[in-house]
């Protein structure tokens, strides 16, 4: 493994950190070019993200990018995130991460499509809406309690305690760890009056760290 060092001034580095991001450069993992901000387990995620493509990783020399991984790890260790290490290369959240937000994307932008498959990714995005509506079931849809079924398993999301229960098998050994959704979730949010499911997908991605997947 290489030595990690410091990166250097690259020639697409920022001259200072973008706005409404820590203006201390200790809390990115390259501090000299103001890029990956790790302060939040949201941003040490997305850094994680965004530095294993490969295209991202060549612009820095091998013990630059040690020092850039370094880093990052260490942020999410703090934070209490998973990674998972497989044949000396880092999987997001053990294989949990489909989609984020984009860099400075504004979250009150972001139409339901956009914020589902954030939760969801490509994949189980398609797999919810090709669930039968029949499948679906509403019981209780409030401003604070959301409860239901998706074929034969329950949903409970109560924005008061911050907590989203699902008991498939999916959500429960794979996605609740990365506070990620699985298909069923998917196709019951698109049971629900869609305005406050666009509401409540963007309060949760804002404040998903503090919420509780189980």
């Amino acid at each position: 493994m290489p030595r990690a060092v410091k990166p250097g001034r690259k020639r697409d580095g920022r001259l200072g950190p973008p706005q409404g991001y820590p203006k201390d450069p200790d809390r990115y993992a390259d501090p000299a070019n103001w890029k990956y901000p790790v302060h939040t387990p949201f941003h040490a995620r997305a850094a994680r993200r965004y530095f294993n493509e490969p295209r991202n990783r060549a612009k820095y020399t091998p013990e630059e990018q040690a020092y850039i991984d370094k880093k990052i790890n260490e942020a999410l260790e703090r934070f209490g995130v998973a990674v998972k290490i497989r044949g000396g290369q880092v999987e997001d959240e053990a294989g949990t991460i489909q989609a984020d937000v984009p860099l400075n994307k504004d979250i009150d932008k972001m139409t339901f499509e956009e914020l589902l498959l954030v939760f969801l990714g490509k994949n189980r995005l398609a797999s919810a809406k090709a669930i039968d509506p029949a499948l679906v079931s509403v019981d209780k849809e409030t401003e604070t309690l959301l409860s239901g079924r998706v074929k034969d398993y329950s949903v409970l999301i109560d924005r008061h305690q911050k907590r989203l229960e699902h008991d498939c098998v999916d959500f429960q050994t794979n996605r609740a760890v990365g506070r990620l959704m699985c298909k069923h979730l998917g196709a019951f949010l698109m049971r629900l009056d869609r305005p406050k499911a666009t509401r409540f997908l963007r309060e949760l991605l804002r404040e998903r760290d503090r919420w509780t997947f189980e």
